[in-house]
């Protein structure tokens, strides 16, 4: 008579146990993968939301800048302007690295400039060397063994308007 090896679908206990140190070692292996990718999402979209927000402080004041008060004269002087992008980026809380808010100089980090000799009359407001210190990516580094520490990123942007005013801005 032949005896028929009849086999149990069911795991038994030690197989069951290997399977859940499997599953944790496959974690623990790719969780640190996981937390760095999604570091760099977090990351790159605050990045990309202050891009967005001194794009639209740049055109703001652009817009700004490029209306005529009376007699075709420019509405608004260059410090005007400057103080029309300074609270726009104040209301959105901007900050320098270090925490501390974030001020526009005329010349340095603000340039507000014009042309006269082109039709229509052209102006341009810029914001350039705005730093931007990386939240996560830096802190996650270290847990790799890199240094930990990353200089800000620096964003720059301009924006280019015709101006309907006929005479130039005073400084």
């Amino acid at each position: 008579m032949r005896q028929e090896l009849t086999t149990d679908s069911r795991p038994t206990r030690s197989r069951r146990r290997r399977q859940a140190g499997n599953v944790a070692v496959e974690l623990a292996l790719a969780l640190p993968f996981l937390l760095l990718i999604i570091a760099g999402i977090v990351d790159l979209g605050m990045l990309y939301w202050e891009k967005h927000v001194l794009t639209n402080a740049a055109r703001e004041e652009a817009r700004a800048a490029s209306k005529a008060g009376s007699e075709g004269a420019a509405a608004m002087t260059t410090a005007q302007v400057m103080s029309v992008v300074q609270s726009y980026l104040n209301k959105f809380n901007l900050k320098n690295p270090d925490g501390s808010a974030l001020t526009l100089t005329n010349g340095g980090t603000f340039l507000y400039q014009w042309n006269t000799g082109s039709s229509p009359l052209q102006l341009w407001v810029e914001l350039h060397d705005i730093p931007v210190q990386l939240m996560l990516l830096p802190n996650i580094q270290a847990l790799y063994g890199g240094g930990g520490s990353s200089s800000p990123v620096l964003l720059t942007t301009r924006t280019t308007m015709a101006a309907e005013w006929s005479t130039a801005p005073t400084p």
